[in-house]
């Protein structure tokens, strides 16, 4: 099964950026540009992972964390911010409780660092949903 990661960045350039790294990952990409689109994509679609700005018109990535946070798949889709906001910022950010942060400009040189956080993220997902999975199994069997 292919997994879906879902890119949430109103920069045009940060999604392509995003795009050309992840190409060689074989996953599905899907792009939103500002939080409300990531809210309606993540409920229409069967997203893996989400990669969150911070600075987004329409809904910014803190009232995506706030509406997200509100729904019952909340805890099973790792969130990893790509974001360059300041630290005052970051402690709101991490009250979420968000899998991974990777500071922006995104480069070359960060660019290894975020694709092993994208698959160290995969991997969780898939043992989330297994774990899931073995727990629903188990609750048929009683």
């Amino acid at each position: 099964m292919i997994s879906t990661i879902l890119v949430t960045d109103d920069n045009v350039l940060d999604n392509a950026i995003l795009r050309n790294y992840l190409y060689k990952e074989r996953v599905n990409i899907v792009s939103a540009l500002n939080g409300r689109e990531a809210l309606d994509m993540v409920e229409s679609r069967n997203v893996d992972i989400i990669i969150l700005d911070m600075v987004m018109p329409v809904l910014d990535g803190q009232g995506f964390l706030e509406e997200f946070s509100k729904t019952t798949y909340y805890k099973e889709i790792p969130i990893i911010v790509a974001s360059g906001v300041e630290n005052d910022e970051l402690e709101k950010i991490f009250h979420y409780d968000i899998y991974d942060f990777i500071l922006k400009p995104l480069n070359h040189t960060n660019k290894f660092v975020l694709i092993n956080k994208i698959r160290k993220a995969l991997q969780f997902r898939k043992m989330l949903l297994e774990l899931k999975k073995q727990d629903i199994t188990l609750d048929s069997i009683k």
